[in-house]
């Protein structure tokens, strides 16, 4: 965990519960962000990960607890204002209108921009900087339901990346990304955070949480099971728990970092309901 430096800023979840009727979704959730901070959210499908990321964002209401930017209550934010300390990438952003590639980024700069006010230089700056470290420039003038999933994919990150948050959350942000992608967003979110900004992404692919990022929070039927670092976090023997399959922990000796390896999924184990 990355410690808190003067000036450094923090999203809290106190106590958190989410309710939709009388099933619970998320159970006595606290966790605190600092900037900097490099965190993936892991853990089965239906545990409750995306709706996490929605609360953190003030998209969705604690039924219980309070979530906080600077100890000050989210509740307390205009919309507007959340969006200049927060921006969201869900996992399925939906455009179906026919905007140019470069509109789209620049919707991003609405946090920043008076009602009525056009966008200055200093944020078409912005706009071309974001396109141009998600590697979306050569689709500027493109029509943005005319692109393939991955490239809207990184055209949506570039239009987070415009908003200049201090925290930015992630629902499966390679998702629908080729391998050289993959790399390139796990890279920038890296150097994202190595600048300030406080990252936490929801990441499946187990192998790339524990070898790319510095904290993993795992999430379990919406209490957290485990919060730390990775080789913590995912032992074996949490993972046989949690998970229900084999798994044998390496380290590359090329690179130092820890592998995982899933030799063999155990049937007699697998779960016989998923909690959405």
């Amino acid at each position: 965990m990355v410690p808190a430096i003067p000036n450094s800023h923090v999203l809290s979840l106190a106590e958190i519960c989410y309710r939709v009727g009388e099933r619970a979704i998320l159970k006595r959730i606290s966790l605190k962000i600092v900037s900097g901070e490099l965190i993936a959210i892991v853990g089965p499908n239906g545990g409750g990960k995306s709706t996490l990321l929605h609360v953190m964002a003030g998209l969705l209401p604690a039924t219980e607890g309070v979530v906080t930017i600077d100890g000050r209550p989210i509740a307390q934010f205009t919309r507007k204002a959340i969006a200049r300390q927060i921006a969201l990438l869900p996992q399925q952003a939906r455009i179906d209108f026919g905007f140019v590639v470069h509109d789209v980024v620049r919707m991003g700069r609405h946090p920043h921009l008076g009602r009525f006010s056009p966008p200055s230089a200093a944020d078409e700056a912005v706009v071309h900087q974001a396109m141009e470290v998600t590697t979306t420039l050569p689709l500027a003038q493109r029509i943005i339901t005319e692109v393939s999933g991955g490239e809207r994919q990184l055209i949506l990150l570039a239009q987070s990346l415009a908003q200049e948050p201090r925290f930015l959350l992630l629902d499966e942000p390679t998702a629908n990304l080729d391998i050289a992608h993959q790399c390139h967003v796990i890279e920038l979110l890296q150097r994202l955070a190595e600048e300030g900004i406080g990252i936490v992404a929801v990441i499946h692919d187990l192998s790339m949480a524990i070898r790319c990022f510095r904290r993993l929070v795992l999430i379990h039927q919406g209490t957290v099971e485990g919060d730390g670092s990775p080789v913590d976090v995912l032992s074996v023997e949490m993972i046989s728990r949690i998970f229900r399959v084999q798994a044998r922990l390496y380290e590359d000796q090329a690179s130092g970092t820890p592998l995982l390896w899933f030799p063999v999924y155990k049937k007699e184990l697998a779960p016989s309901t998923l909690m959405e």
